[in-house]
């Protein structure tokens, strides 16, 4: 697998994957440079794989014999059909898509994937499976919107070669730009004649990245879903509930605080003020499930 796949090699996962991304950013801020990005929206990415071109691409990597016949096997004769209220449609054979959830479905796709145009020096790539990102940094947005450009025109021809659809208009571009920086917005870049909006927040691997990478929006998100979590264990987070203090704190640990701890590594050059946010958060459900009064 090529190196900027993060998504199927071992000992990586989207914390070092987004950790790598807003590093470049940060160290572009220093440097008085501009990122800018594109990220794009795969459409039903593991449903889109042509099973013939999977197969013709384990060839040409010269796979053995045994690991091709029994992808087919795994892949081949599998038929749909489909059921409304009292009428079921006649069977049709499925000719393209690997098993979503498959044991190894992501590595088939990432085969696939692994195959996509070597950017240019002034280009770089951050993929996690289908999660994908592009890009590049200058000092001028006019450079940022030709350096992208270049190579989302390399990038179409091989998506229309392998069939691969991508939602233009579900895709996002941003530029990172420090706090501060004035900016006139360049022209959208495009893909297939469509442009991709320039947007000021965009989700990446499941963290909203905003144009200045304060996390601001991304720490506002965050804690939404664990404050609802408490309400709905409220009962079963406080002094009068049969629980056990420790099987409380347990809950803690496993329906709440991973919400919290997600992608940290990445927010490390977030403001003070916002990481004082959740752990303000933090201390309240502590202080919930083991009764501990407020300081």
């Amino acid at each position: 697998m090529r190196d900027e796949q993060f998504g199927l090699r071992p000992r990586n996962s989207t914390s070092l994957q987004l950790a790598r991304f807003v590093e470049r950013i940060t160290r572009n801020f220093g440097e008085k440079r501009l990122t800018g990005a594109v990220f794009l929206d795969v459409a039903k990415a593991f449903y889109t794989v042509w099973i013939d071109d999977l197969h013709y691409k384990l060839t040409i990597l010269k796979f053995p014999s045994y690991i091709i016949h029994t992808t087919s096997s795994y892949l081949q004769g599998r038929t749909f059909e489909a059921s409304f209220q009292t009428s079921t449609s006649s069977r049709r054979g499925v000719r393209a898509g690997v098993t979503q959830g498959g044991l190894i479905s992501h590595v088939l796709f990432g085969l696939i994937v692994n195959e996509m145009p070597s950017p240019s020096h002034h280009v770089d790539l951050a993929l996690y499976a289908d999660d994908t990102a592009i890009i590049t940094t200058s000092r001028k947005p006019t450079f940022l919107v030709s350096y992208l450009e270049s190579y989302l025109n390399d990038l179409q021809r091989w998506l229309s070669e392998w069939r691969i659809v991508i939602n233009v208009s579900k895709s996002t571009a941003i530029i990172f730009a420090r706090a501060g920086r004035r900016l006139i917005q360049p022209r959208p870049v495009t893909l297939f004649d469509e442009p991709i909006k320039w947007v000021d927040n965009t989700r990446y691997l499941g963290v909203t990245l905003d144009k200045h990478i304060t996390w601001s929006p991304h720490i506002d998100q965050v804690r939404k879903i664990p404050a609802q979590r408490m309400g709905m264990l409220c009962p079963h987070l406080n002094t009068k509930s049969d629980f056990s203090v420790r099987n409380e704190v347990l809950l803690h640990k496993q329906l709440i605080r991973p919400m919290m701890d997600y992608a940290f590594p990445a927010c490390r050059f977030a403001a003070c003020t916002h990481v004082r946010r959740l752990h303000v958060l933090q201390s309240m459900c502590v202080r919930l499930a083991t009764g501990a009064p407020g300081t």
